[in-house]
C-alpha cells in the first residue's frame, strides 16, 4: 500500500512549522521565574502550558511554569487557584476543568504528586451516582446540571493518574448521555441531571451549553471531539471495546456538523476526537478529516504564532486568553501530527 498523497511530507513539515511557532508565541510570554504573562482576570487561563510544552520538548519551560503553579497558584487541597479568589461567575461552567487539565500536564512532567493532589480536589465535584461533574461547585445537590466539557476532560485525567474506577464511571455516563438523546443527528444535548437528560432551556443557563445545534452557526462544536478523546483513551487503558464505539458515535457527530462550523475556534477539539480515533483503530475514514483539520489549524493561525478566539464571540481578546487557545491548539496539532505521521508511515492510502 503506498502513502496517501493528502499526506505528503509537504503537510506534516507545514503541520510541524505551525506547532512550532505556537510554542514560540507561548515561551516569549513566560518569564524567566515560570510566570505567565497576563496572569489575571476572573479564572485561571493558564492550566494548559505544562501540557502543551511537554509534549513539543520545551521540558525546562514546562517544569518552570508547573513550579511557579505549584508556588503560587496551587491550594493545599489540590484546587488551581491561579493566585485569585474563586470567582463562580468567571467560573460558571467550567469548575474542575483546570485542576483536571493541570493534572494530565503533571503526569506527563512525572510530578504525579501535583497530578494527584488536583485530581483529589476534583473527585469532590463528581457525581458518584451517574458519574458526571457538576457544572458548578455551588450547584452540587439533586437535579443540578453535570456538564459534558468538564465531565470528559476529568475522564482523561481519571485515566491518565490511574483512576480506571473513577474513569469508567465518567465512561457511563457518556452512555447514558447518548442512549437518551431524542433527536439526533440535529442537535446534542450536552446536560445531565439526576432526574435525566436535561432537554429544556433554563433561564439560568446559556442555552449553547444545554444543547449544541448541529446544523446552526456559533455552537460550542468542540462537545463531539471532546467526548471522542476521553472515550478512547478509556478504551485503550482498559481494553474495553464498548467505549470505542461511542467515541465513534460523538465523533461522528462532530464531523456531520455543519461547514460553518468552521467558523470558530470551538471545532478545535474534533481534531483530537479522529487523532485519537485513527491512532487507535488505523481506521482511515478519519484521514481526510484528520488532514483538513490540521491545515485548519495552520490557516487561521496569527501572523505572530498565536491562536485568537472566534472573532464573532471575543473580537479582542486580552493575551491571556490568546495565551490559553494558543496552548490548546499546540495539543491538538500535537495529536494531528501524531495521527498523520503513523497513517504515513504505516502507508495508510485512506
Amino acid at each position: 500500500m503506498t502513502s496517501s498523497p493528502l499526506i505528503s511530507s509537504d503537510l506534516l513539515t507545514r503541520l510541524i512549522a505551525s506547532k512550532r511557532r505556537g510554542v514560540e508565541f507561548l515561551l516569549l510570554h513566560i518569564g524567566s521565574d515560570g510566570t505567565v504573562a497576563d496572569a489575571t482576570g476572573g479564572r485561571v487561563t493558564w492550566y494548559r502550558f505544562p501540557w502543551a510544552l511537554a509534549v513539543s520538548g520545551e521540558t525546562a519551560a514546562a517544569f518552570s511554569v508547573l513550579s511557579w503553579i505549584e508556588r503560587t497558584g496551587l491550594g493545599p487541597d489540590g484546587s488551581f487557584h491561579g493566585g485569585m479568589t474563586w470567582d463562580p461567575v468567571a467560573n460558571r461552567t467550567t469548575n474542575t476543568y483546570p485542576e483536571t487539565i493541570l493534572s494530565y500536564g503533571a503526569v506527563l512532567l512525572r510530578r504525579f504528586d501535583i497530578a494527584r493532589r488536583a485530581m483529589d480536589f476534583a473527585d469532590r465535584y463528581q457525581d458518584v451516582e451517574s458519574g458526571g461533574i457538576f457544572m458548578t461547585r455551588e450547584r452540587t445537590g439533586a437535579g443540578e446540571p453535570q456538564l459534558l466539557f468538564p465531565t470528559a476532560q476529568f475522564g482523561m485525567s481519571a485515566v491518565l493518574t490511574g483512576r480506571l474506577e473513577t474513569a469508567r464511571r465518567t465512561g457511563e455516563w457518556f452512555v447514558r448521555l447518548w442512549d437518551a438523546q431524542p433527536e439526533l443527528p440535529d442537535r446534542l444535548y450536552t446536560i445531565w441531571t439526576s432526574n435525566g437528560l436535561l432537554t429544556d432551556f433554563p433561564a439560568d443557563i446559556d442555552p449553547r451549553h444545554v444543547a449544541q445545534e448541529s446544523q446552526k452557526p456559533l455552537q460550542l462544536f468542540y462537545n463531539g471531539g471532546i467526548a471522542a478523546s476521553f472515550l478512547v483513551q478509556l478504551s485503550l487503558a482498559t481494553g474495553e471495546s464498548k467505549w470505542l464505539h461511542y467515541a465513534r458515535r460523538y465523533q461522528q457527530f462532530s464531523m456531520d456538523s455543519c461547514a460553518d462550523q468552521f467558523e470558530t475556534k470551538q471545532v478545535c477539539k474534533s481534531a483530537w476526537g479522529s487523532g485519537l480515533l485513527y491512532l487507535a483503530t488505523g481506521d482511515a475514514r478519519y484521514l481526510p478529516w484528520i488532514v483538513r483539520m490540521g491545515m485548519w489549524f495552520a490557516d487561521v493561525q496569527d501572523a505572530d504564532g498565536g491562536w485568537s478566539n472566534t472573532y464573532a464571540l471575543e473580537p479582542d481578546p486580552p493575551l491571556r486568553h490568546r495565551l490559553e487557545i494558543t496552548a490548546e491548539f499546540v495539543v491538538h496539532l500535537d495529536t494531528v501530527i501524531a495521527a498523520l505521521g503513523a497513517a504515513k508511515a504505516a502507508g495508510n492510502a485512506g
